[in-house]
């Protein structure tokens, strides 16, 4: 029986080269393993939450806009370029609302109000009556007690014309803003050479004269208004004596003037006229 000589042996030859592929397969993964994993740990201690790489030493830098963050992070997370970053608190990161309370309206200052509550008791006012109904002025222009045209002399000032003195020589002038009164009570300061206006009904011994005493009107005024008829010159302001009257007015001895009187100033003051004769 012949046989070959020399030759190997074909299942030993089978054996080697498994063995020797197996060895060649676990020196390329402990290549790998030495080669890659230190780069994967390394990487993941580096990495911030958002995926962007962390400078050595430094703080974490937050993506610049929203369009920095990885797809699968939180909506709500803030960004760096949203008003109010940095301002504490979770969830959207955005600075509350402040909430303020609307702005009261603006009231315009009414002047006339203001000169009338700018009035005190002692106070004289450039005011006098027309004889038209109406004042001169309905603003209350404040004057030295002793200028010459210091016609009214106020006593007090109430919250309406009602509560002011009432009589010869008195009156008031009031107004009203936003619901509120200011009433300024007047007494009517006479002055010898001015003149005021009268109404005379009948003549001779029946005459009768209606004295507008809160009214002043030039003496040489050549027209009256409607209710009156007369001019009359004040020629006397004395205190009162007792039983005062028209007599008491005489300004010499053996005076034949027809004088018209009033007591006025609550009844202190003799107030003596007579018609003006140019």
């Amino acid at each position: 029986m012949s046989s070959a000589s020399g030759g190997a042996d074909p299942g030993r030859g089978s054996e080697e080269q498994r063995q020797r592929g197996i060895w060649i397969l676990v020196a390329a993964a402990l290549a790998l393993a030495v080669l890659v994993l230190p780069q994967v740990v390394e990487g993941d201690d580096r990495t911030s939450f958002a995926g962007s790489a962390l400078p050595d030493g430094g703080d974490p830098r937050l993506p610049t806009s929203p369009g920095g963050l990885p797809s699968n992070s939180p909506t709500a997370l803030p960004s760096a370029s949203l008003p109010g970053y940095g301002s504490g608190g979770g969830g959207g990161g955005g600075r509350p609302a402040e909430t303020r309370a609307p702005a009261s309206p603006t009231v315009a200052p009414d002047p006339t109000d203001e000169a009338y509550r700018a009035v005190s008791p002692g106070d004289c006012l450039a005011v006098y009556d027309t004889g038209s109904g109406q004042y001169n002025s309905r603003m209350p222009t404040q004057v030295s007690c002793s200028a010459g045209n210091a016609f009214m002399w106020v006593s007090a000032v109430r919250s309406s014309g009602g509560a002011c003195p009432q009589g010869p020589g008195q009156n008031y002038m009031s107004y009203t803003s936003r619901g509120r009164t200011t009433a300024l009570c007047l007494t009517r300061k006479f002055t010898v050479g001015y003149c005021l206006l009268a109404e005379q009904t009948g003549s001779g011994q029946q005459a009768r004269m209606n004295a507008g005493l809160m009214t002043v009107v030039d003496c040489d005024a050549k027209r009256v208004p409607a209710r009156y008829n007369r001019i009359l010159h004040i020629t006397g302001v004395y205190k009162a004596p007792a039983n005062a009257s028209s007599a008491n007015c005489a300004r010499v001895q053996g005076d034949r003037t027809y004088y018209w009187s009033w007591l006025v100033n609550d009844g202190r003051t003799l107030l003596c006229t007579m018609v003006y004769q140019g």
